[in-house]
């Protein structure tokens, strides 16, 4: 038998063959992008994933470690479309080449979709979007907390809103980031600040419009629990009227914008004017109704007294019969009743109703004018405080002297800068205009010789 072996021939092991294939795998296919759908799947109790893609032609194995895993946002499914990065390698104890997953994509259907349509379903099924557990709004707040960023448009637009429609609302903003990986955990922590708070009457969580990805902040599991546990009523006013997100459907009360989230909240305030003349005319047909009240009962008893002369004929009839036997003893008696009857005659003219009738009637037409010039006054007096309130605040505002050219300038702690000794070359500055603010660096300073 012919020997094919060299002497100087290599022999190696089968696990340092596996080495080696393991070490060229992974050198030459390094942090490539596949594209497969998933044929199979499996997750053990260690939170590994394993699982196998396919096209048309050929399958691979593949493991994704939970530690990377634990950053995705959803759960692959068998028949899923997936773009899949990771390295090519030999698990060397079998031999078996695989991709070793570091992140994972929904190719097609974006993974937030499919990330939002699952704890959607999730907390629907915890019963945390029922009716009935939703919390009704007061019919008259007075103090409301904003959760929103304290810069853009949202926070103006609100303000704008509560000032034409209810100056009397105390608005408080709870600034917090709306956009990003650190704005969930901020919201969050908003409702806990809040919840310590013993006045406040409605929470707005507030965020203009945006992509999902923008928005995401409103689609996660946290937030959505902080407004369920929150005890104190909650409008939900993220993106256009067209966004719908997770804090939406948990809120107790959803606004299609923030604007119209302060157009609610300031809406039983506007209809004060009109519940003042509603109590006013009520007030008047109580007072009416009990004068009335009082004018049939007096007619009632004036009907019940007989007239004293009644009795007198009757008495004065009873004489003339008994005249004939007894005179002299009803002489007598005659002038006894006649002395009876004028004390009964006085009697019932001094417990006539007429004069105490008279005394109420002008009691309660004094009253009624009384009450109603009290209410006419405090209506008068209620719109000169909030015309007078309004113009104040008009003069004083910092942002009609913006709106006329002029700038509010900081240094880097926020004070205000009144003269050029309050800076130094190099610092960086900020200007406040109408429309948002600068950041600017001192490269020259010119002071203004004075005279």
């Amino acid at each position: 038998m012919k020997n094919f072996l060299d002497n100087s021939q290599e022999i190696i092991s089968v696990s340092e063959v596996n080495k080696r294939a393991k070490n060229i795998l992974e050198k030459e296919l390094k942090q490539i992008w596949i594209e497969g759908e998933i044929s199979s799947f499996t997750a053990y109790a260690s939170g590994h994933w394993y699982f196998t893609i396919k096209d048309k032609k050929s399958s691979l194995s593949c493991v994704m470690l939970s530690y990377e895993n634990n950053k995705i946002l959803f759960k692959p499914q068998v028949g899923d479309n997936l773009i899949l990065n990771g390295n090519i390698s030999i698990y060397q104890p079998t031999g078996k080449y695989q991709l070793n997953v570091k992140h994972i994509e929904l190719a097609g259907e974006g993974a937030l979709l499919r990330a939002f349509e699952d704890l959607k379903k999730k907390l629907d099924l915890e019963g945390m979007f029922d009716p009935s557990t939703k919390k009704e709004l007061p019919s008259s707040p007075y103090h409301i907390a904003a959760i929103t960023s304290p810069d853009g448009a949202v926070l103006q637009d609100m303000i704008n809103v509560l000032g034409r429609r209810s100056p009397l609302i105390k608005l408080t903003l709870v600034p917090t980031l709306v956009q990003g990986d650190k704005a969930s955990n901020q919201i969050c922590k908003a409702f806990d600040l809040i919840s310590n708070l013993s006045d406040v009457d409605i929470i707005i969580v507030a965020r203009g419009g945006g992509s999902i990805e923008d928005l995401w902040a409103f689609n996660t599991e946290s937030v959505a629990r902080a407004i369920h546990k929150s005890k104190i009523p909650t409008i939900s006013a993220v993106g256009h009227e067209t966004d719908f997100t997770i804090s939406d459907f948990v809120a107790d009360h959803r606004a299609p914008t923030p604007s119209a989230a302060a157009e609610i909240v300031s809406q039983f305030h506007s209809s004060y004017p009109e519940k003042i003349n509603h109590k006013q005319n009520e007030l008047i047909n109580l007072i009416s109704s009990k004068i009335n009240t009082y004018l049939i009962l007096i007619k009632n008893i004036m009907k019940m007294i007989r007239h004293p002369g009644d009795r007198l004929r009757e008495i004065s009839q009873k004489i003339d019969f008994l005249d004939s036997t007894i005179k002299k003893e009803l002489s007598s008696r005659l002038t006894l009743k006649e002395q009876e009857s004028n004390n009964l005659n006085k009697l019932f003219l001094n417990a006539s109703p007429l004069e105490y009738i008279v005394n109420k009637d002008v009691l309660i037409s004094s009253n009624y004018n009384l009450i109603k010039g009290s209410i006419e006054k405090i209506i008068n007096s209620l719109k000169a405080n909030l015309k007078n309130n309004s113009s104040t605040l008009d003069a004083v505002s910092p942002l009609a002297i913006i709106s006329r050219g002029f700038s509010i300038l900081t240094d880097s702690n926020g004070r205000i800068m009144r003269s050029v000794e309050d800076v130094k070359l190099g610092d960086i500055i900020e200007a406040k205009l109408k429309d948002g603010s600068l950041n600017t660096k001192i490269i020259k300073k010119r002071s203004v010789e004075k005279n």
